[in-house]
């Protein structure tokens, strides 16, 4: 027998004993760390009301403690610093009303989450995209949430049908005279191909007519829409590389015709309209996922080119900016945590990196 292996095991079985008795009795087993989580798919809504004292930041995001993906959200304040610390987890923003019918059963896997802040009304609107069994794959589910960050009232279908619905993202729909609801887009594949649908959504999450069909390619597929309430723009798979495509719409309605809006050398995604302009997603082999940027007008038009907002090494997925803040998942960590940057006119303002939420 090897002596110095068999000195080790001795050893080893003299700290475990030692480490388990105390004096009169032996010390209590010590809980193992939970791993690190991932926090992805983040969104954020700026609530701002005079009268009822807020100036905050809500986030959302898809994290998995043991269940399968679901909706946690945290308050930011107005300055983007997370209330509580980076340390602090996310609450549960959907508590599931027990009780005859589907909300007393396990809902399905939750992801690619979207948020919009109604002031009038003083509460958010967030939107989802959720697993429903293998008849019907993936629908859009809808829930009001309060500004303390818990829904009100049970989710509700915003679509579902044949295929899969996914990426959803949400906006105050403009009309010409006034806001008249929500805009709800997303993509549908039921034809094969994927295409762009919208449905318009009343204030109270109720659906206000039929879906309607935004852009569907005519041999490719327009995936993962994003909408400020003026305008539709997606990644479009025509060309060698994914790029962003945009329509212009007017009451909700698409109006003119499709046009390039932005793109690089390599693939585009994970759009998203943000205050001022289009932030989104180009891989880059040296440094992986970066975020890139574009002024874009009310008018849908653009202002000069395409510039970096945050390209260091490793991955930052996901980006979401609203009223100046730019929030986004970052793995440099070995998991997905969430961060945030202050912007001016899209652009990276001079500050620290804030973390948002990181384990």
């Amino acid at each position: 027998m090897d002596l110095s292996l068999g000195f080790r095991r001795a050893a080893t079985a003299a700290v475990v004993l030692c480490s388990t008795l105390i004096v009169g009795g032996t010390q209590p087993a010590v809980r193992a760390a939970s791993p690190p989580r991932d926090q992805k798919m983040p969104t954020l809504a700026y609530m701002t009301d005079a009268a009822a004292e807020l100036d905050d930041y809500f986030a959302v995001w898809i994290e998995d403690r043991g269940s399968g993906g679901e909706l946690y959200g945290k308050r930011l304040f107005g300055n983007g610093l997370p209330n509580g610390g980076p340390d602090r987890q996310g609450i549960a923003v959907v508590r599931e009303v027990q009780g005859p019918g589907r909300n007393s059963e396990p809902h399905g896997e939750r992801v690619d989450p979207d948020l919009v802040w109604n002031g009038p009304q003083l509460e958010l609107l967030l939107v989802w995209s959720e697993f429903t069994g293998d008849e019907n794959g993936w629908d859009i589910f809808g829930v009001r949430v309060s500004p303390a960050g818990y829904s009100v009232g049970a989710p509700k279908v915003l679509v579902s049908g044949p295929g899969d619905q996914q990426h959803p993202d949400i906006a105050i729909q403009a009309s010409e005279h006034d806001t008249v609801g929500y805009i709800l887009v997303y993509d549908d594949n039921q034809r094969d191909l994927d295409r762009i649908m919208a449905r318009k959504i009343r204030f109270n999450a109720i659906p206000n007519g039929k879906p309607f069909q935004v852009f569907a390619g005519e041999t490719w597929n327009a995936t993962d829409p994003t909408t400020n309430g003026a305008a539709v723009a997606w990644v479009d798979d025509r060309g060698e590389t994914t790029e962003i495509y945009t329509i212009r719409l007017r009451n909700g309605l698409p109006n003119g015709t499709d046009e390039r809006l932005a793109g690089t050398e390599d693939d585009d995604f994970n759009p998203n309209y943000g205050s001022g302009g289009l932030v989104w997603n180009v891989y880059d082999p040296a440094t992986a996922n970066d975020i890139v940027g574009l002024q874009v007008y009310d008018n849908n038009r653009t202002r000069g080119p395409s510039f970096g907002i945050r390209v260091p090494p490793a991955n930052q997925s996901w980006p979401i900016l609203v009223n100046g803040l730019l929030l986004y998942s970052d793995d440099r960590s070995g998991n997905l945590d969430l961060y945030a940057i202050r912007t001016a006119n899209v652009r990276y303002q001079r500050g620290n990196e804030i973390p948002i939420v990181k384990e």
